[in-house]
C-alpha cells in the first residue's frame, strides 16, 4: 500500500487534466494534496505563479511523492506555455524550485510538453496571429523540421511563408528555442537525480512536424546520458499526469505490470493516428512503459485491447452502423479469451470521441466485470491510451490487494468516461452545436448561451444513463455539469450514487 501522500500540480484547471487524476487517485484511496482550483488560472489567463511556488514550498514535506507539470510550474499552464513572454532565465529560476524540494528527500515525477504547431488558422489556444497565419506558420515549422534533417525544401514553401510578418516569425522562433532549452534543462535534472522520472510529451504533432524533429534531438541527448529508463518521449499531453500516477503506484509497491496488446485490426497497427507522428503500436508501448508497465507476448496480467483505426476520422464522421463487423467480432473474441486478466479497452478508432457501435455492444455484455474492465475514448489516441493504462494498473494493483480500491468510486469514474467520451463527445455535442448556433452562439464557444447549454446537455444525457447504469451495476445521478473552458469541445461532470449493487 502507498503509505505516503502525493503532491499534485496539474497541467491546468480543466476537468480532464485535474479531476481525472483526482478521481482515479480517490478510487485508489490515495492521499492527494493539490492547490485550490482558483490557484491554477483559466485557459489563456495564467495564475499567480509566485503564489503557486509558495504553495509548493509550504506544502511539500519529507517522503512526499510529487507529480508535477513543469508547464504549470514555470508558465502557469499548457496554454500559457505557448504564449507567455517570460524570459528563459525567469523560467529556469522557477524550475530550480525542484532542486530545493528534492533536498527534502522526496520523489519527483514530472511531465512537460514539446510545444505544438497546429495546422489551422485559429487563435483559440494560440497567440492572436495564429488566427490569420496558422497554416503558414505550420508550413514554416515543416520547413524547419526538414532543415533539421538536412532535407531539401521546395521553393513554393519558402515563397508562401515569406508572406508572414517577420515579427510573428521571430516570436514563434523565440518561443520554440526557449521551449527546447527548457526541456533540455529538465532532462539535465533527470541526469542529476533531481527528477526521478520525466514524461516528455509531444502535444498534437505529425510525422512532418517540428515537434517530432525536436523530440529526436532530445532523445539523442537522453541516449547519450544513458537515462532512457527514466525518460519517456511520446505523443500526448492532457493524460500525462495519469501515467505518472500509475507509475508512482507501481513503483511504490515494486510491481511492473505486464500488458498483452491486441488489436481489432492487427493489420493496421502501423497506422499513424491523427495528431501523432509515430505508428500506433509504438505509441501503445510507450504509454505502457511510461505508466510503469511492460509489454509481453504471453502470460500478461492486463490485456490492452485497441479498437484501432484504418483511416483517420473524427467521431462525428462515423457511420450509424459499420459496413464490416469482422474487426468487432475479433475484438470480442479477444475479450472472451481473457477471463483472468484486467481488460483495458482503448477505443482509438476515432478522434474526439467514442465508436458508438462498440460502446453499445460493450454495454450489452453482461459477462464483463467493470471492476476488472475499463474503457476510454477521448480526444487523441495518446489521451486515451494514457488513461486506459493508468486505469488498468489501478485495477490490477487492487485485484492483488496492493491497493484498497473503492469499488463504488471506480465504477463512478467509469460512468463519467462513458457519459463524457461516448454520450457527449460522439453524440450530444453535434446536436449542441446546431442548437447553440440557432441561439446566436458561434462554433465551439458556449459563452452567450452557457446556462441554456448546460441544461440542454443534462437533458440530452438522460437516455444514455440507463444502459450505463445497467452495465456497471450502479444507480447514479449526474450532479454537477459544466464546460471547463466555456466551449463545446469538452465537458466536466460529476455523478453521485443512488444505490449500489456489486454483484
Amino acid at each position: 500500500m502507498l503509505d505516503r501522500r502525493i503532491v499534485f500540480l496539474p497541467v491546468d484547471e480543466r476537468f480532464c487534466t485535474r479531476d481525472y487524476f483526482l478521481l482515479l487517485a480517490r478510487a485508489a484511496n490515495i492521499d492527494v494534496v493539490t492547490p485550490p482550483k482558483a490557484y491554477l488560472g483559466a485557459k489563456k489567463t495564467p495564475p499567480d505563479i509566485r503564489r503557486l511556488l509558495r504553495w509548493l514550498e509550504q506544502t511539500v514535506v519529507e517522503g512526499d511523492y510529487l507529480v508535477i507539470s513543469i508547464d504549470m510550474l514555470v508558465h502557469g499552464g499548457l496554454i500559457p506555455s505557448r504564449m507567455s513572454l517570460d524570459t528563459l532565465d525567469t523560467l529556469q529560476e522557477r524550475l530550480d524550485l525542484l532542486k530545493r524540494l528534492k533536498e527534502r528527500v522526496v520523489n519527483i515525477y514530472a511531465t512537460t510538453t514539446i510545444t505544438r504547431t497546429p495546422f489551422y488558422n485559429s487563435s483559440e489556444e494560440e497567440p492572436d496571429y495564429w488566427q490569420y497565419f496558422g497554416l503558414d506558420m505550420y508550413d514554416l515549422s515543416r520547413l524547419l523540421a526538414r532543415s533539421f534533417r538536412g532535407e531539401m525544401v521546395h521553393r513554393s514553401v519558402i515563397e508562401k511563408i515569406s508572406k508572414i510578418p517577420s515579427h510573428f516569425v521571430t516570436d514563434y522562433l523565440v518561443r520554440r528555442i526557449r521551449n527546447r532549452k527548457l526541456v533540455s534543462s529538465a532532462i539535465e535534472l533527470v541526469d542529476k537525480g533531481v527528477i526521478d522520472f520525466l514524461n516528455l510529451v509531444l502535444d498534437d504533432n505529425s510525422k512532418e512536424s517540428i515537434s517530432l524533429a525536436e523530440s529526436e534531438i532530445h532523445r539523442a541527448r537522453v541516449d547519450s546520458l544513458k537515462i532512457g529508463s527514466r525518460v519517456s518521449i511520446h505523443a500526448g499531453a492532457d493524460e500525462a499526469t495519469l501515467s505518472l500516477l500509475a507509475r508512482v503506484l507501481s513503483e511504490s509497491v515494486g510491481e511492473i505490470p505486464a500488458f498483452e496488446v491486441r488489436y481489432a485490426s492487427p493489420e493496421h497497427k502501423v497506422f499513424i493516428p491523427p495528431y501523432e507522428g509515430s505508428p500506433l503500436y509504438l505509441g501503445i508501448q510507450n504509454h505502457i512503459e511510461a505508466a510503469g508497465g511492460k509489454v509481453v507476448d504471453s502470460a500478461g496480467e492486463i490485456l490492452l485491447l485497441a479498437n484501432n483505426p484504418e483511416v483517420g476520422l473524427d467521431s462525428a464522421q462515423q457511420l450509424s452502423a459499420p459496413t464490416d463487423s469482422s474487426s468487432y467480432d475479433r475484438f470480442f473474441r479477444e475479450i472472451g479469451t481473457a477471463d483472468s486478466m484486467i481488460k483495458g479497452i482503448a477505443d482509438v478508432k476515432y478522434t474526439n470521441g467514442a465508436d458508438n457501435y462498440l460502446v453499445e455492444e460493450l454495454l450489452k455484455r453482461s459477462e464483463l466485470n467493470w471492476l476488472e474492465t475499463n474503457y476510454s475514448a477521448w480526444n487523441t489516441a495518446g489521451n486515451t491510451l494514457g488513461t486506459v493504462c493508468a486505469h488498468s494498473i489501478v485495477q490490477l494493483l487492487g485485484s492483488k490487494g496492493l491497493l484498497e480500491v473503492d469499488q463504488s468510486r471506480i465504477k463512478e469514474l467509469q460512468a463519467i468516461f462513458f457519459l463524457e467520451h461516448w454520450a457527449f463527445q460522439s453524440n450530444i455535442r453535434k446536436r449542441l452545436l446546431v442548437e447553440a448556433e440557432k441561439r446566436g452562439s458561434k462554433p465551439w464557444t458556449v459563452i452567450p448561451v452557457e446556462l441554456w447549454a448546460e441544461e440542454f446537455v443534462r437533458s440530452e444525457l438522460i437516455p444514455y444513463i440507463p444502459p450505463v447504469q445497467e452495465a456497471l451495476g450502479i444507480e447514479f445521478e449526474v450532479e454537477r455539469l459544466f464546460f471547463p473552458w466555456h466551449r463545446s469541445f469538452e465537458l466536466g461532470l460529476s455523478v453521485v450514487p443512488r444505490a449500489h449493487n456489486y454483484s
